[in-house]
C-alpha cells in the first residue's frame, strides 16, 4: 500500500488488513485499484488482484468503522475502483439518517397501547 499522506492513528489495522488480502491466491487478475480517503483527501492507494482480496479487505475495513464507495457514487472516487473514506468522516451520518429517530410507542399507537391476548 502507497501511503501519499500521514497515516491516521489505528492505520496500522489497514495495512494489516491489506498484505492478508494480497495474500490470498486469485483466479483472475483484475488490477483493481483501491483508495483510502480521509476529509476527501486521499491517503493510501493500492492494488488488488481478485474477488477474494477485495472481499477479504472490504470485510476488515467495514468491520473498523471505514465506509466503501464503488464507482457510480456521489463522492469523487480519486481514479480508484473502489474507495474507503475514514470512519471521523462520517461521524454525524447516524444522527442525520431518520431511520435512526425511534418514536416512543405512545406516539406510534395513540394514548393507549392495544391489549395483546
Amino acid at each position: 500500500m502507497e501511503l501519499l499522506q500521514d497515516p491516521p492513528s489505528g492505520f496500522d489495522t489497514v495495512v494489516k488488513a491489506y498484505e492478508m488480502a494480497r495474500h490470498l491466491p486469485a483466479t483472475h487478475k483484475l488490477d483493481l485499484q483501491v483508495g483510502l480517503a480521509r476529509g476527501g483527501t486521499l491517503l493510501a492507494t493500492g492494488r488488488l488482484d481478485g474477488y477474494r482480496q477485495v472481499a477479504l479487505f472490504s470485510e476488515h475495513l467495514r468491520d473498523a468503522g471505514w465506509h466503501e464507495h464503488l464507482l457510480g457514487s456521489e463522492v469523487d472516487m480519486h481514479g480508484c475502483d473502489l474507495l474507503f473514506s475514514h470512519p471521523d468522516d462520517h461521524e454525524d451520518s447516524r444522527m442525520a439518517d431518520p431511520s435512526f429517530i425511534r418514536r416512543a410507542p405512545m406516539q406510534l399507537w395513540g394514548e393507549q397501547l392495544p391489549a395483546t391476548t
